[in-house]
């Protein structure tokens, strides 16, 4: 199969509602999928898995005491996520896609939030012996997993109320996805469009989710600032959190078709 063929499958999910970090490392899966494909044994799980340990070692490279750990951690990472954007484009070239698969990637995508989270703020403790990041640890950690909380409460409120709510959702993502494409397409045939193009493709540089832990991390790692990592990500948690604590309380009370279109945690 060759690559044109599997660009036409749409395998890369639409970037409109995506973070800034996902502009860009699904496109680089996208590049080495004619290569996976090749190799039947690899399944989406598989990848899943294999995605999840070399993301586990290069946290762990970050204590390990060798020549260029750090560099190590910092091209793991990176790769570990590349991992984790192929193995949803492998299920749906392949059409594998599984209820166990998708219940695997979206536990282990948490895990790692935790894992990479705990690692720096353990490695900060190390360098300064301040239990300042330990507790910066915990917060950018609950900050994350209380946005989890309040997308998955509001998403059981509205299913509640209508049992329709789920079908609702998809239609006005796949009308909404229509919309988007053309209006983008439109927008890059004029130089001013372009620009306006490239803001509304990366204000969301704002928001740090999972692909934006690992190329913080990454940077952070090389340049020796583990500690001011640790800072953005337990202020920028704990803000999102907040914002998504009023929206959705908003939109639930006063604008509820805004309920239907893609929910971000």
């Amino acid at each position: 199969m060759s690559h044109k063929a599997i660009e036409q499958k749409n395998v890369i999910e639409p970037p409109y509602y995506s973070n800034w970090g996902d502009l860009f490392l699904p496109k680089v899966a996208n590049f080495i999928l004619p290569v996976a494909l090749k190799f039947t044994w690899l399944t989406p799980n598989v990848i899943t898995l294999v995605s999840f340990g070399l993301y586990v070692l290069g946290c762990l490279m970050i204590f390990i005491d060798i020549p260029y750990h750090l560099i190590y951690t910092a091209i793991l990472l990176p790769v570990a996520y590349v991992g984790d954007c192929l193995d949803g484009q492998v299920a749906r070239t392949r059409q594998l896609s599984s209820n166990i698969g998708n219940y695997l990637d979206k536990v282990v995508d948490v895990l790692k939030i935790y894992i990479i989270t705990m690692c720096l703020a353990y490695a900060a403790y190390l360098n300064t012996q301040d239990v300042l990041y330990i507790y910066l640890g915990f917060t950018a950690c609950f900050g994350f997993n209380f946005r989890y909380y309040i997308k998955l409460e509001t998403i059981f409120s509205q299913i509640n109320l209508d049992a329709n709510y789920l079908a609702k959702c998809s239609t006005k993502r796949k009308e909404l996805y229509k919309e988007k494409g053309e209006q983008y397409k439109k927008l890059s045939e004029t130089f001013g469009g372009k620009i306006k193009l490239f803001w509304l493709k990366n204000r969301s540089i704002f928001w740090v989710d999972e692909a934006e832990f690992v190329v913080f991390t990454s940077v952070a790692v090389l340049l020796n600032e583990i500690e001011a990592v640790l800072w953005i990500f337990a202020i920028s948690q704990s803000l999102i959190a907040i914002w998504r604590l009023f929206e959705r309380g908003y939109q639930t009370n006063v604008a509820t078709e805004q309920l239907l279109e893609p929910m971000r945690k």
